[in-house]
């Protein structure tokens, strides 16, 4: 689909695994503890990290409270 090749929602992607990815380094964790605390698969929040994922809401929101980090906080995470 068209808007999933768009400039801005790859930016959208790539910061959010990125921004995941740099949390749970820094908390230490492994992809499965990490996954098992937001809620979701390992398998998922390996797609979440490798950009290759269209979340929603709902997911999004398993991340930030299993990270312990706000929305906001999370995108503005840098590479």
């Amino acid at each position: 689909m068209e808007q999933y090749e768009s400039a801005a929602y790859r930016e959208l992607q790539a910061r959010l695994a990125a921004a995941v990815r740099h949390l749970r380094e820094e908390k230490g964790w492994t992809q499965e503890e990490a996954a098992h605390r937001c809620g979701m698969t390992t398998r998922l929040l390996q797609r979440v990290e490798g950009e290759d994922v269209n979340l929603t809401f709902t997911t999004l929101a398993r991340i930030c409270e299993g990270l312990e980090v706000d929305v906001v906080e999370l995108f503005q995470l840098r590479r």
